[in-house]
């Protein structure tokens, strides 16, 4: 028996209530959708404002009132309960309103990526099943150009007159559209609410399901989990077709009675603009959001803002402390999980470094399984089944199947697909885990710490290298801003080397000494070889580094344009890679 993990349950207790009672109301049998949620909420506070978009305002009655007429649209569309309808829209009202209706209608939204062209868009439009896409004026172009785009009914925002032929007026059917309150289908929380893709780094996106029971009891747990309340104005300006802005933000919002503030794009240099003009108290992250705020110049008035809190997923722990110093954060509480998995963890307490810990009395549903890096695999022992790992020990997190629970295991559209994301058999015969593709440790307190995504750590001299624990790191150098670390094959060498893309402080030049001088404090074979100095990261919408395309580029400087560095073991530092060099390591002359 663990009684320090008992006592610390016991104190949480309060907040396994809380999240029963969302069971009870927006649970799989429970009727509450966002549909019915937004009625209830025009009628008790429809004066107040509810969103902030740039310069545009609109109240709980007016984002009803609207969403009524999307409805209206959708169901004179001839859209049937439970049919897939596709939104390509950059964040705006229009968005959520879109996204209501969809609930109120009964039917399924598919929210797409803005940032697809080509062939991953007619994917994923083609796997939603849709038959009607509604966009806005900014994403029409890549939809119109698609070679199937014919095969849609494609409703569109913008200037009729300006459409082409074969596309419906959107504005003009709202216009006509009827406001007053839709009659409402039998849908319950276990009925599909929407589909949210992946960000397709590995392959072409997959579509997650998201039951109206996920969406209603995020909103309702959270609200209550982070104390939002009709006072406070939660501010998430990354892309709401993906969850954290959308669940974490909109979802809470709409829940607490308060507003919710967006842009159609981040920018960093905005920031605290936008959140001084829309009175925001609360702010959601993701990725590397926080690392871009720290990157612009330091200003007097960084602490001129009423924000007390920020929710989200990513934060890095070298940056951790000094963001929230810098800009006046209360409290941060960073979030674990996967929009088609079966695991949530909240870190409540603030604790530096840690993506949180499982909800009281759910701790065995989580376990950490050994995992095999070179061969690419979980380990079975001798018996068949899983070794589960020890506390500071890394591994797979694991998340335990069943049908009771607060978080099912929905996977994704794909049934191959949502099969692979599972172990059978794991830990006893006939069990069933939902697979994250990430390592993590945990604690003796069953706080858990992000290592690295799978497929990113490698190997080299026989020895794993995680990606991230090495960026944590290199972002210690003076001057570097952010790094994004990968493996790159040598010719003639085992597994991959090291290499790093840095990005650099405006202003800043890339120090090879002192850079060296930081990897020193890292284990030998997990200090990059390789450094590559870029002028901005490439990142997916939602702030994700991508790895894959500097892999294939590698090292060699007659094919990349950016400065090359290579590490110098004789005088102590990374020293630009030339030509000359670059033959004498790939022909193996140079030993590494």
């Amino acid at each position: 028996m663990n009684w320090r993990l008992l006592v610390q349950d016991l104190r949480e207790l309060p907040l396994l209530l809380r999240l029963g009672r969302a069971v009870q109301r927006c649970g799989p049998e429970g009727r509450e959708t966002l549909g019915v949620l937004a009625r209830e909420q025009a009628e008790r506070h429809g004066d107040r404002i509810f969103l902030r978009f740039e310069q545009e305002t609109i109240t709980f009655a007016g984002y009803n009132e609207q969403v009524n007429r999307w409805t209206w649209v959708f169901r004179q569309a001839g859209i049937s309960t439970g049919e897939a309808v596709a939104i390509l829209m950059e964040n705006s009202p229009a968005f959520l309103f879109a996204e209501g209706a969809v609930a109120k209608r009964g039917a399924i939204g598919a929210l797409l990526n803005t940032h697809l062209r080509g062939e991953p868009l007619a994917h994923v439009l083609r796997t939603s099943g849709a038959r009607h896409v509604f966009v806005d004026h900014a994403c029409l172009p890549a939809l119109v150009e698609l070679p199937e785009a014919a095969q849609y009914t494609i409703w569109a925002l913008g200037n009729p007159a300006e459409l082409p032929p074969h596309v419906e007026p959107l504005e003009s059917a709202l216009a006509a559209a009827d406001a007053h309150e839709p009659l409402l289908p039998d849908i319950r929380g276990k009925h599909v609410f929407l589909y949210i893709y992946t960000s397709g780094t590995t392959g072409l996106p997959k579509a997650a399901i998201v039951r109206h029971a996920r969406f209603m009891m995020g909103g309702l747990g959270l609200s209550s989990l982070l104390g939002i309340g009709p006072d406070d104005t939660l501010y998430a300006p990354l892309p709401l077709y993906h969850g954290e802005s959308n669940f974490v933000g909109f979802a809470v919002a709409l829940r607490a009675g308060g507003g919710f503030a967006s842009r159609r794009r981040f920018s960093a240099s905005v920031f605290l603009n936008d959140v001084r003009r829309h009175d925001a108290t609360a702010f959601v992250y993701v990725g590397e959001l926080c690392r871009y705020l720290l990157r612009q110049p330091p200003r007097p008035e960084d602490r001129e803002h009423r924000l007390r809190l920020a929710v989200g997923a990513g934060l890095r722990p070298e940056i951790w402390e000094a963001f929230q110093q810098r800009f006046g954060i209360a409290r941060i509480v960073e979030m674990y999980g996967a929009t088609e998995g079966n695991i949530a963890l909240i870190n409540l307490a603030g604790r530096v470094g840690s993506v949180g810990r499982a909800h009281p009395f759910q701790h065995r549903r989580y376990k950490l399984a050994r995992y095999d890096v070179e061969r690419g695999e979980l380990v079975r022992g001798g018996d068949g089944f899983l070794i589960e790992c020890k506390a500071g020990e890394a591994g797979e997190l694991l998340g335990r199947i069943s049908r009771r629970g607060l978080m099912p295991y929905d996977g994704y559209t794909d049934r191959e697909a949502s099969e692979r994301k599972v172990v059978r058999n794991a830990f006893e015969r006939g069990d069933a885990y939902f697979r994250s593709g990430d390592l993590l440790r945990r604690d003796e307190d069953y706080f858990y710490y992000f290592v690295d995504r799978i497929g990113d750590t490698f190997r080299w001299k026989g020895e794993n290298v995680s990606t991230q624990e090495v960026a944590s790191i290199l972002n210690r150098a003076p001057g570097v801003s952010e790094t994004n670390v990968y493996g790159v094959d040598v010719p003639g060498h085992e597994g991959r080397a090291g290499m790093a893309a840095v990005v650099l402080f405006p202003g800043a030049e890339f120090d090879g000494r002192s850079f060296y001088e930081t990897a020193e404090v890292l284990p030998t074979y997990a200090r990059p070889l390789f450094v590559r100095v870029v002028p901005e990261m490439d990142v997916t919408g939602t702030l994700k580094q991508r790895k894959i395309q500097l892999q294939r580029e590698g090292f060699d400087p007659q094919q990349i344009a950016d400065p090359l560095f290579l590490r110098d073991e004789t005088q102590k530092a990374y020293v630009p890679l030339t030509a000359e060099l670059y033959e004498a390591v790939v022909s193996g002359h140079r030993k590494l």
